[in-house]
């Protein structure tokens, strides 16, 4: 498999991770040290920082998830890191109705001997 391909499919995991509602699955596709940058949030640093954050939001009732799609992937030379630029969309139900944001993002891949991980990521919302 490709680098792009492997990046591809381990954002697919970490999607399915989150409609699943998998701590360990989102988690396991990050960096112990990686950096998130919340649309309109704050700056979560850490994997156990981010794992809580999707606890939090796993435990909210009206929270129906997130889908980020992929819409480039560069790879760096050598390739061991690699940048990913999609668009991101989240879902809350909320009474009769959904609550949608959306916007774009940007992440930074790097590749250890156990495969490709999420060393950053930065989200940012449309208005």
């Amino acid at each position: 498999m490709s680098a792009i391909a492997a990046i591809r499919a381990r954002r697919a995991a970490s999607n399915m991770a989150i409609t699943a509602r998998d701590l360990d699955g989102v988690a396991g596709c990050m960096l112990p040290d990686v950096r998130v940058s919340v649309a309109g949030g704050p700056v979560l640093i850490g994997r156990d920082a981010s794992r809580r954050a999707f606890a939090e939001q796993f435990a909210e009732a009206a929270f129906r998830g997130y889908v980020r799609e992929t819409a480039d992937v560069q790879l760096q030379d050598p390739p061991v890191t690699a940048t990913e630029t999609g668009r991101w969309t989240g879902r809350w139900r909320r009474g009769i109705r959904d609550e949608v944001m959306r916007g774009r993002y940007v992440a930074e891949w790097r590749f250890t001997e156990l495969g490709w991980f999420i060393a950053s990521e930065s989200f940012i919302s449309e208005a």
